[in-house]
């Protein structure tokens, strides 16, 4: 299998923030760089192609940028990714006052992309562009995306070895403080250890137009989290034999309408994004969404979307794949998803703020989810056009942290799949960066410990739940605002936990 490429989560503006939080920490973030007075670009196509970039956004208007940035995109770009990458860099031109060149970096083990972080005028917040030139075109870009990044100072007192946990408690709440000073950051963040809560504060407002604070109680969606509830149904059904990893998408949802694709699709590959299947929020669906409330609404339409490799060849973050095992577990157990996840998965564990709802009803507690209006603005809306009519097995339910860390404690301690088979769900990933893309969950080691967990992100919404293996701690981190860098302090914090339990080397 080929070695994944992060730049090939980063697809559109929609998804891909549901991409770039459910790796987490496995995206090279950028979050310890450092300004320095020599940052330059280099004097290759790529760097050329980013000095170009920064003179349009400081020179052009946003109507002369919609004209020139399509010509500088590759033909290997598709629509949607054009569409969403001129959008980001004339709002950056309208918001941002002008950009200067922040830092740059590239990755020597992918050393054709470049990574290039800038910094607005107008406002002081950062951007970050991901930019690869198109091999058999250098002067166009093959990849491109543009999205916000926090300022490096955030963290800049935060120590690389352990504290105790009342100095990691100020060190969040100082944090905490700070985002919503500068970021005007809503959410909470709550931190436990051996099941004892050390830290558990909330920031901000659940509703904008009413001053509706939000408090411990408040439920906010979870993006691609969701997939975690997914992928411990699947492995309940392979432990009670009624799956196999092994199994073909074929044998089990023969309704597919491809049905040579289905023939070579394991549930195995669903699972680690390995399927060669793409994404499914594509705008042939926000054009219908009301339409796809089930996972079976949705086969036509994933099956029409370009693939993007050979099933087991190559890691895509697939959306998409998540709705199919979706339909694997409804046909399997016969029981609608959202039904199974209930009796299987939160009625078990005591998960009573949980569940998936339509953009048409009513939940209480429910926080109200703003984006905003471009990346350098300063403006808020509310995300009910930008996401999901219903969430479901790819993500979009909803949670809070307490029920997120009784699922992370039922999950670990073997309460809701046997240790052998959590064993199984944690063995031959597919590698991500610096970690590896598990059974449905991100995993990556920090001080010798695994962190394992999920993101996820979308317009109006921000969460990461992260799990220190050797520590048997968890943090929760839940916001109505998205995409934003936010899940970082989740990374974090998780870092220090496993510092706490990491061993003295041996000479």
């Amino acid at each position: 299998m080929k070695t994944p490429n992060p730049l090939n989560t980063f697809a559109r503006r929609t998804p891909l923030y549901s991409t770039l939080l459910a790796l987490g920490a496995f995206l090279y973030p950028l979050s310890g760089v450092a300004q320095t007075a020599a940052a330059t670009l280099p004097t290759t196509p790529i760097g050329q192609l980013g000095a170009e970039l920064i003179r349009h956004i400081n020179n052009d208007s946003p109507a002369q940028i919609q004209q020139w940035a399509p010509s500088v995109l590759s033909a290997a770009v598709p629509a949607v990714d054009k569409a969403d990458f001129v959008a980001n860099i004339s709002s950056a031109a309208r918001d941002s006052g002008g950009v200067d060149l922040f830092d740059v970096r590239t990755d020597p083990r992918r050393p054709g992309p470049l990574q290039m972080v800038v910094k607005a005028r107008r406002t002081g917040q950062l951007g970050l562009f991901f930019i690869a030139a198109d091999p058999a075109q250098p002067s166009q870009l093959a990849q491109a995306y543009l999205g916000p990044m926090d300022d490096p100072a955030l963290y800049a007192d935060w120590p690389q070895k352990a504290v105790s946990h009342t100095e990691l408690a100020r060190l969040i709440h100082d944090t905490l403080d700070r985002l919503e000073r500068t970021q005007d950051f809503s959410g909470c963040v709550t931190v436990t250890v051996h099941a004892k809560t050390i830290f558990d504060e909330c920031r901000g407002e659940a509703d904008r137009r009413f001053a509706v604070p939000i408090d411990k109680q408040t439920r906010f969606h979870i993006a691609s989290i969701g997939k975690t509830f997914t992928a411990v149904a699947i492995a309940q059904l392979v432990e009670a034999g009624k799956l196999s990893w092994d199994t073909t998408l074929a044998q089990v949802v023969p309704e597919y309408p491809d049905h040579e694709a289905a023939k070579k699709i394991t549930v195995w590959q669903l699972l680690h994004h390995t399927s060669g299947l793409g994404d499914m929020l594509v705008p042939e669906y926000f054009a219908n969404r009301e339409r796809f409330i089930a996972p079976a609404d949705y086969l036509g339409l994933i099956a029409r979307q370009p693939k993007l490799s050979e099933p087991g060849k190559e890691w895509n973050y697939s959306n998409a794949g998540f709705m199919l095992l979706g339909r694997i577990i409804e046909n399997v157990s016969h029981q609608d998803y959202d039904g199974y996840i209930q009796r299987h998965i939160f009625t078990p564990v005591g998960m009573q703020a949980s569940g998936f709802d339509r953009l048409d009803e009513i939940t209480p507690k429910l926080a109200v989810g703003y984006y905003r209006d471009g990346m350098f603005s300063s403006i808020w809306k509310m995300d009910w056009s930008k996401i999901q009519f219903k969430g479901g097995p790819a993500g979009g339910g909803y949670s809070n942290n307490t029920d997120m860390l009784l699922f992370a404690d039922a999950l670990r301690n073997g309460r809701l799949v046997k240790p052998a088979t959590l064993a199984k769900m944690f063995a031959d990933q597919v590698p991500a960066g610096p970690g590896g893309y598990a059974a449905g969950f991100g995993d990556r080691l920090s001080h010798g410990s695994p962190i394992r967990g999920h993101a996820g992100g979308i317009e109006g919404s921000t969460a990461n739940l992260q799990m220190v293996w050797n520590a048997n701690a968890a943090v929760a981190m839940t916001s109505n605002q998205g995409p934003s860098e936010t899940w970082m302090l989740a990374e974090r914090i998780a870092d220090l936990l496993a510092a706490e339990v990491e061993k003295p080397h041996k000479p």
